[in-house]
């Protein structure tokens, strides 16, 4: 491990300017919006990607840490977490102001803003509206009732997106350490090739490949889908006790977190020779990726890519087969934008212009017109001035172990 790959061991931080470019982001937002606090829950929920907001200011998570982060104009953030606070004030120099909370988080925020004499003016909420995988918003009613109660005077808005579209454009910090992430994920294609032995079961192979994303440095929890079996599609959040088979196909999303920051791969394998038609389909995928890739460039929108995308599974394909959702969604901290997961989200962000620094999953599935075949590989992808980056180095292709 180099000194620079040393230096992301959990808990893991970004530099110290990094902080300071995004505080100041953050203030300069709230003042753009009249909100005088910003307030952004713990929620934990969704292998702590709900929790995003609060990371993205605090820099404090993972393996279960739940964050609750304060941000009054003009004030550096306060954090309240469940317990154990003491220790994560040793471990970082992001925020100055960290407490316990124990989940107490309506009388965490009345603490905090009766100590700066707030009684009137506007406190935003991010998750209070709904986002594309929490429809109904992720703060507690209680904890906005209280405050509401506490500060009549007040205004209570959504604040929803003021966090999430600072967080749509990547810095080069921060893709670097999602091409750190790709470099485990990397590592766990690696180990669970190891591990595709007829005898072996689901969850020794799923074990495997979290030590070994421990052991090079990622935070828990990670989104992990899984499954095998001499026909398999799509992959399951729960690994079993198979016991894997000659014949067998591995459908996966495979995920690793840095400093919060997930890159995610799709890896398919098959234990023993493929047949001729399951391999076309990954070919047909690949071509889809790689045509995905070319229109990934700034000033393209996700329509272009998403064209793109059907182009080169028409050519490749013969017209024998269709593409399949979802093709793309944003990577980094949490529930990011844009994402295209259906017709209907097509329709809503397909006029979205992509930015350089912008940072993707492309996992192409395809389907033979018969439906008797269907495939999907993928990686994390940076959007550059001369299209799509992988930031995985992997030679992405079927996995075939003999």
């Amino acid at each position: 491990m180099s000194e620079a790959e040393a230096d992301l061991v959990p808990p893991a931080f970004l530099s110290l300017a990094e902080r300071d470019r995004r505080h100041t982001a953050v203030q300069a937002s709230m003042a753009e919006d009249g909100l005088d606090v910003l307030v952004l829950p713990a929620t934990a929920n969704r292998w702590e990607q709900c929790m995003a907001d609060s990371r993205y200011v605090s820099g404090i998570g993972s393996f279960g840490t739940e964050t609750l982060t304060i941000v009054p104009r003009g004030h550096a953030p306060t954090v309240y977490l469940f317990n154990r606070s003491a220790w994560w004030k040793a471990q970082q120099k992001w925020v100055a102001d960290v407490r316990d909370g124990r989940n107490r988080w309506a009388s965490n925020i009345i603490e905090r803003l009766h100590e700066l004499g707030f009684e009137r003016g506007r406190i935003g909420f991010s998750g209070l509206a709904g986002q594309t995988r929490t429809p109904d918003g992720v703060v507690p009613f209680g904890t906005y009732a209280a405050v509401a109660k506490a500060f009549p005077l007040a205004e209570l808005v959504d604040a929803t997106a003021l966090v999430l579209n600072l967080r749509a454009i990547k810095s080069d910090e921060e893709v670097d350490t999602l091409r750190h992430s790709a470099r485990i994920t990397d590592a766990m294609v690696e180990t669970m090739t190891a591990m595709a032995v007829p005898g072996k079961t689901e969850r020794q192979v799923y074990g495997a490949m979290m030590h070994t994303m421990i052991d090079l440095g990622g935070d828990l929890p990670v989104l992990a889908i899984f499954a095998s079996g001499p026909d398999v599609n799509n992959g399951q959040f729960v690994p079993t006790n198979r016991v894997l088979k000659r014949g067998d196909r591995f459908a996966n999303e495979i995920e690793a977190r840095v400093a919060g920051y997930g890159a995610q791969t799709v890896a398919p394998l098959s234990i023993g020779k493929p047949d001729d038609a399951y391999k076309e389909a990954i070919d047909v995928a690949l071509a889809g990726f790689s045509g995905a890739l070319v229109a990934m460039r700034p000033g393209k929108t996700m329509r272009d890519v998403m064209n793109a995308y059907r182009e080169a599974i028409r050519i490749a394909g013969k017209g024998r087969f269709r593409h399949s959702f979802p093709l793309m969604h944003a990577r980094g901290l949490g529930d990011e934008v844009p994402i295209v997961q259906d017709e209907k989200a097509l329709e809503d962000s397909g006029d979205v212009t992509l930015s350089a620094n912008m940072t993707f999953v492309v996992k192409p599935r395809v389907l033979r017109e018969d439906k008797a075949v269907q495939a999907q590989i993928g990686d994390t992808v940076q959007v550059t001035p001369s299209g799509g980056q992988r930031l995985g180095k992997r030679t992405l292709e079927l996995i075939v172990v003999e």
